[in-house]
């Protein structure tokens, strides 16, 4: 057992139960070419949940460590009994996992909030759209699972701020698919790669602010 694994125990212990959650990556269950999007899409969510009443949101780093701990990688965690195993080793007490296809030029999202402890699937809802609207259909989703938590662990939910008009050159799936590359680099230590990633994602979508954090903490 790793050291970095040890401590990921001891701080899941001491925040077990107290309202933190883990967005986890999702499944793909359709073109192979949209396989990494699952690092990106669990980033973005974990970034557009934060505020969302008094909860505690797990950082993507923390998540991967257990995955690469249990040898799972960058895989998505679909079995129930894994999925609770990695909730609770991350000590969240709420869980965000689901899926996501495209098909003729049409992108699905279907995800769920489970509760670590019992399994049960608290909220859960779908959205879908043309693939340009890649953005749009993710922020419907965070947006409702923000409410949601807001429900749940008392506290302010702010409202997300507002999306700005996609342009017209921009792409946000390829935007999207930069991102999970950069991500996956960055897990890698391949730091020049990640970069590049980064920059990518924001030439084909400005309105990527998750690779502008991503490049702004490469800078630090």
């Amino acid at each position: 057992m790793s050291l970095l694994f040890a401590l990921l125990m001891l701080c899941g212990q001491a925040f077990a139960g107290a309202g933190s959650v883990a967005v986890l990556y999702f499944q793909n269950q359709g073109n192979p070419e949209l396989e990494p999007l699952k690092v990106g899409l669990s980033q973005m969510l974990t970034t557009d949940l934060i505020g969302a009443g008094s909860a505690k949101i797990v950082e993507r780093t923390q998540l991967q460590a257990v995955l690469d701990e249990l040898k799972l990688g960058h895989s998505a965690v679909a079995d129930k009994e894994t999925s609770a195993k990695v909730g609770k080793l991350l000590g969240a007490e709420y869980l965000v996992l689901g899926s996501y296809f495209s098909l003729a030029g049409t992108l699905r999202i279907d995800a769920r909030m489970v509760r670590v402890e019992t399994g049960e699937i608290v909220h859960a809802l779908g959205g879908n759209g043309v693939v340009a609207d890649f953005m749009d259909i993710e922020r419907t989703l965070a947006s409702s699972f923000r409410e949601k938590l807001g429900q749940l662990i008392p506290g302010m939910v702010s409202a997300l701020p507002a999306l700005m008009a996609r342009a017209a050159t921009a792409s946000p799936l390829d935007a999207a698919l930069a991102l999970s590359d950069g991500l996956i680099a960055l897990d890698n230590h391949e730091l020049p790669r990640a970069r590049e990633s980064f920059q990518k994602a924001l030439a084909a979508d400005p309105r990527m602010d998750a690779a502008k954090s991503q490049l702004a903490a490469m800078d630090i």
